[in-house]
């Protein structure tokens, strides 16, 4: 059986691939994200389930517990809070590391309901980033180059067939550290925009785009780098792989930037990403992140289980697709095709399966976990 590698990046839209060009030289599909943030994306492509964007957790069975059901050694390699075993991410993985996790407790759970709620407000999160800048943040986390040298370290020492998965993030904003990083009044400024800035203007000038913009593009260049690294340092013959992001960013389009899971946004930046598959065919040149689970196993011959609402793209197309934006009790939904798009914004939403009925609620995390998802601009536990 071959080995099978799958790469996720941090917030690549798909019109900026062509930055990326080990991975572009593939070709590459449209992919719709089932999320609008990493958790809820995340969640649904490791799950093949659109329940899993609703409750911005992972619920089985999942892509490993399918490619460990069929033999293979799985390992999972995900430096982010947002993928804590708090969430289930760890399900079906021999060997699951985010760099982060941490533990807590329901009375730790319930005092962080107020920090959720201050969260909420644009003058309490510009404090905040005043005092704890993005880069600062984005510097605790493990360099790409790190990640990959564990990834290749441990792919080698295992037993095959091996199915690997690796997030990177070093294309999320602020796009880098030091020299690299979009420069701090701007990343602020940029943050604010789309809102009121309590410390100054939030117009990002053309100039301003441009060099948000030549930092993301550079960011992508350095991943891609290390990808092309990952793939030409794993000791196996032909392994299957496969790209994709878990979300887009915007850069003023509408007005804002970045992703900002609060807003509940759900715009082509955010949400289409690229797909790549190497190694077999597809039929397909548009897809949800819904089947990227179920065409690998397709392409491996694994059973897909029956659950599973993605399609399998070795065999047939994809003709729609369904992004939840949760957020703290409330989603927007968006359904499109290749010409359409309907949203539904910041509504109540429930899903049903099996006469189980189940809604967007707030998670239940610890301080310590809350607390990475903060410093990385996500504050609200939702």
């Amino acid at each position: 059986m071959q080995d099978v590698v799958l790469v996720t990046a941090d917030s690549v839209r798909r019109d900026f691939v062509d930055s990326m060009s080990f991975v572009s030289m593939r070709e590459v599909l449209t992919g719709v994200t089932a999320g609008h943030y990493t958790r809820p994306s995340l969640a649904a492509l490791q799950s093949s389930k659109l329940q899993a964007a609703v409750q911005s957790k992972v619920i089985g069975p999942t892509l490993a517990n399918a490619f460990g059901d069929a033999g293979y050694t799985t390992i999972g390699l995900v430096p982010s809070p947002q993928a804590d075993p708090t969430f289930d991410f760890d399900q079906g993985y021999h060997r699951y590391d985010n760099y982060l996790s941490g533990g807590g407790n329901a009375v730790e759970n319930r005092r962080s309901r107020l920090r959720e709620y201050l969260g909420s407000f644009d003058f309490v999160r510009q404090v905040y980033r005043r005092i704890y800048p993005m880069e600062a943040n984005m510097d605790d986390l493990p360099d790409d180059s790190e990640v990959i040298n564990e990834a290749v370290e441990r792919f080698n020492a295992a037993d095959p067939p091996r199915f690997l998965w690796v997030h990177l993030m070093g294309t999320h904003r602020p796009y880098g550290t030091g020299s690299d990083a979009v420069p701090k009044t701007v990343d602020r400024k940029a943050e604010a925009a789309g809102g009121r800035h309590w410390f100054g203007s939030s117009t990002v000038t053309d100039e301003e785009r441009e060099i948000i913009l030549g930092k993301y593009r550079n960011a992508l260049g350095r991943t891609d780098s290390q990808i092309s690294r990952l793939l030409n340092s794993i000791e196996a013959v032909d392994p299957v792989f496969a790209f994709t992001s878990d979300h887009g960013d915007e850069f003023g389009e509408e007005g804002y930037y970045y992703h900002q899971g609060y807003r509940r946004r759900v715009p082509d930046p955010i949400v289409e990403v690229p797909v790549v598959f190497d190694g077999f065919d597809v039929e397909a040149d548009w897809c949800s992140l819904l089947d990227i689970a179920p065409t690998l196993a397709g392409a491996m011959d694994i059973t897909i289980p029956d659950s599973w609402d993605g399609n399998d793209l070795t065999a047939g197309r994809t003709d729609d697709a369904i992004t939840v934006a949760p957020w703290h009790e409330k989603a927007t939904v968006a359904w499109r095709d290749r010409e359409r798009t309907l949203v539904a914004s910041d509504a109540d939403v429930s899903y049903r399966s099996d006469g189980d009925t189940v809604g967007v609620e707030s998670a239940d995390i610890s301080d310590d976990v809350e607390s990475q998802l903060r410093d990385l601009g996500y504050t609200d536990g939702g």
